[in-house]
């Protein structure tokens, strides 16, 4: 019940800062409970009744009630039955260019698709780019590959056909065997 906020009034705020005051501000849980007001607002009524005198809760409601104004209405005369309509409601009317939020519509996603066919393009031409370029690359690797096979059957010895008796030596040897026997 602290948290609410509650209208008391003049006499009863006296009331309850008088009983504080009686009991020189000790034991004000039991009035808290009794009256459920927080011990800070009892405090707060007793200190004000100790210093102001027994007219300070009075005088403070009766500046509130002469404080308030009273509201006054006002009649507007509109002549413009649109705007009535849209005070009324709370809105205006739109009054769109439909054709040209069409065209601007179209517009947009005929340039999202150019876009995305684009990248979807570079996409694929880059994609086989690089494909060419490993197939390529492949290519010459396995080329390098084979030259130095061949390299390496030109300068050693080995077996080409065992049961045959063919043998293969190194073609410098073979040069030098040819010259040789020509002399």
């Amino acid at each position: 019940m602290a948290n609410e906020k509650h209208n008391y009034s003049a006499d009863f705020k006296k009331e309850v800062a008088q009983k504080a005051l009686d009991q020189s501000k000790k034991n004000l849980d039991k009035l808290s409970n009794k009256y459920d007001i927080p011990v800070s607002v009892i405090l707060m009524w007793a200190t004000e009744l100790e210093k102001g005198g027994k007219d300070v809760f009075e005088t403070k409601e009766d500046e509130n009630a002469s404080s308030e104004e009273p509201i006054e209405s006002v009649d507007v005369e509109v002549t413009d039955q649109e705007l009535a309509d849209s005070v009324e409601h709370g809105v205006m009317q739109d009054r769109l260019n439909y054709k040209r939020l069409i065209f601007w519509s179209v517009f947009g996603t005929i340039l999202v698709i150019v876009f995305v066919r684009g990248l979807y393009e570079m996409y694929q031409y880059n994609t086989q780019v690089t494909q060419e370029r490993v197939s390529s690359e492949s290519e010459y690797y396995q080329v390098n590959q084979m030259k130095k096979e061949a390299r390496q059957q030109l300068h050693s010895f080995g077996v080409v056909d065992l049961e045959n008796g063919t043998y293969r030596i190194p073609i410098d040897s073979a040069i030098n065997k040819m010259a040789a026997d020509e002399e």
